[in-house]
């Protein structure tokens, strides 16, 4: 009976602890983090500023292709960087051709911008054609030096080889960039992104670009604890509902005071530096993983995330 009652208080104990840990820790991230409303404005990014000094390189990731509030806070955050901080080279986790015919739109207003987003996939989406009406309408005030271009870092035959495509797309990212000279912003997956090895478990595109670029690549991911999002099917875009597992980071974030927030990672007084758990993560195909999460650990894979408590599938763009 007494190794009963030492058993219960144990486990007592280790659950208050936990508590505690927990409280502790959203208590931080409600001090530290910077809140995000749902709307255009831009004067709520200005801690950028501080965040990208000396950058060359920001990789915007996403825990799905398919989630329309990543879309438009990512947006939001290339419209910042165009406007405030001088960035004027996008890359996008898409074929160079397609991107091709969008760069000669965004440069020059020429071919059917409908027509070119309707070849993207999953980003064949509205907040994808605004993004490029925005670029072409800041472009068409711009001499030609400052104008903004657009490149795609992924080709038809890096998909046969999926163990070396991140290497080939880094290489694209980084020919890209020297050939320019830009400040460079580029849209991926987080898996894509992450700066160290602990989400793919190998060496992904981030990893190199950090091995290029030292601290003057950042790398921000984006996260989110429950919604809908739209996966690629032989019909098109199909929508799935989702629920981040209890105990992970994104489970944890979800308990924050506010909806949206930007938080860093890089910071000396961060709860979460050395420790590791998952964030949600879904591919394209719904199918092709049962356990929609992966592993990071903060700072060390990204600098800094975007958490949006609950998000909705994108919409396909409508082509009338």
């Amino acid at each position: 009976m007494k190794k009963n009652y030492i058993l219960i208080l144990i486990l007592i104990l280790s659950s208050v602890g936990r508590s505690y840990s927990q409280d502790k820790n959203i208590n931080w991230i409600n001090k530290n983090v910077h809140p995000l409303s749902s709307d255009s404005a831009m004067n709520e990014l200005s801690f950028l500023s501080d965040e990208l000094k000396g950058n060359s390189i920001i990789g915007l990731g996403e825990a799905s292709h398919g989630t329309k509030e990543f879309f438009d806070q990512k947006s939001r955050i290339i419209k910042y960087l165009v406007t405030q901080l001088n960035y004027k080279s996008l890359g996008f986790e898409m074929h160079t051709s397609t991107v091709d015919s969008i760069n000669q739109y965004v440069l020059n207003g020429k071919g059917n911008l409908k027509e070119f987003v309707s070849k993207m996939g999953l980003y064949n989406t509205k907040e994808f054609f605004q993004l490029f009406q925005f670029i072409r309408a800041y472009n068409a005030k711009q001499p030609a030096v400052q104008k903004v271009n657009v490149f795609g870092f992924d080709k038809p035959d890096y998909a046969g080889i999926p163990l070396e495509r991140d290497k080939l797309m880094a290489d694209e990212v980084i020919q890209a960039q020297q050939k320019s000279g830009n400040k460079t912003i580029i849209w991926s997956h987080n898996v894509h992104l992450a700066k160290d090895t602990t989400m793919a478990n190998y060496q992904g595109m981030g990893y190199y670009l950090k091995q290029k670029f030292a601290k003057n690549y950042y790398g921000l991911g984006f996260d989110t604890y429950k919604g809908s999002v739209s996966v690629l099917g032989e019909d098109g875009f199909i929508k799935h509902d989702f629920v981040a597992k209890e105990g992970s980071f994104t489970a944890l974030f979800a308990k924050a005071k506010y909806p949206v927030f930007f938080i860093p990672f890089n910071v000396k007084s961060s709860p979460f530096s050395g420790s590791k758990n998952t964030i949600t993560n879904i591919y394209s195909s719904w199918k092709e993983q049962t356990d929609k999460s992966l592993p990071i650990r903060p700072g060390l894979d990204f600098d800094g995330l975007i958490f949006i408590r609950e998000t909705t599938a994108s919409v396909k763009l409508d082509l009338q």
